[in-house]
């Protein structure tokens, strides 16, 4: 176990620095890249809207239970903006993406080994790295703190409505709660880390389609393998990156 876990991580090290390597070719490639940000935005848009609006409203619920006679009803704003921004809109955004975004990319990527389409952009003197890869990866850096600002207005947005229709506060409560404690460094952090999430997760799927055994079951394997590496180190990062700026 612990010698494929590092054959792993040498494997992933490399294709980082491959990758890496072919950063001045993006902006020749800029239609690939626009093409790969609307398929991974666009397309993950519905969900992230559904899911954020309850984040907040639960949120919301769990302030007012837990801090109910302790402090005001004011403060339910501040503490829903503070844990949104912070923790839940960054991280929850990324791991519904990492089910969803990086199983697809890690199918993708396995069906197109299965089919002999990688050899044949090496047959052509393609470089897949550059017109797969690269587009995918830098498409998760973009399109995933976008979606972490939709993520965090939607949220505040379920929690304002959860809060005014079964606690009674007014909206000029609410959004006197939420400027209370708000800093612009909660904001860099969040897209930080909504950035790093992006990177990790088209990573995942793509190393994994790349690793991908033959066979129906091999594909399967590699989007089971991209979901649960993309969601054990967006955790991981998390409490990193916390420790770290905080």
């Amino acid at each position: 176990m612990i010698l494929s876990f590092t054959e792993d991580i040498g494997r992933s090290t490399r294709l980082w620095l491959a990758l890496g390597q072919r950063l001045p070719h993006v902006l020749r490639d800029r239609a690939l890249l626009t093409a790969q940000v609307v398929r991974t935005g666009v397309s993950s848009l519905p969900l992230v809207l559904i899911i954020s609006l309850f984040i907040g409203a639960v949120t919301a619920v769990q302030v007012r239970y837990q801090f109910h006679g302790l402090i005001p009803d004011t403060y339910i704003g501040t503490a829903v903006a503070k844990f949104v921004i912070i923790e839940s809109a960054p991280v929850l955004t990324s791991l519904v993406l990492a089910g969803r975004v990086g199983a697809a990319l890690a199918a993708e990527i396995a069906a197109m080994k299965e089919k002999e389409e990688l050899a044949a952009y090496e047959a052509l003197g393609l470089d897949p790295l550059r017109y797969l890869g690269l587009p995918r990866v830098l498409s998760g850096l973009i399109a995933v703190p976008v979606l972490t600002i939709v993520a965090c207005l939607c949220a505040l947005f379920g929690g304002w409505l959860l809060s005014r229709a079964s606690f009674g506060l007014t909206t000029q409560t609410y959004v006197q709660g939420m400027r209370f404690l708000f800093s612009g460094y909660d904001v860099f952090v969040c897209l930080l880390k909504a950035m790093i999430f992006g990177g990790v997760i088209a990573f995942a799927g793509y190393h994994a389609g790349l690793r991908a055994a033959a066979g129906a079951r091999g594909t399967g394997q590699a989007a089971m393998r991209a979901v649960v590496s993309g969601c054990v180190w967006i955790l991981v990062l998390d409490f990193v990156i916390i420790f770290v700026m905080y």
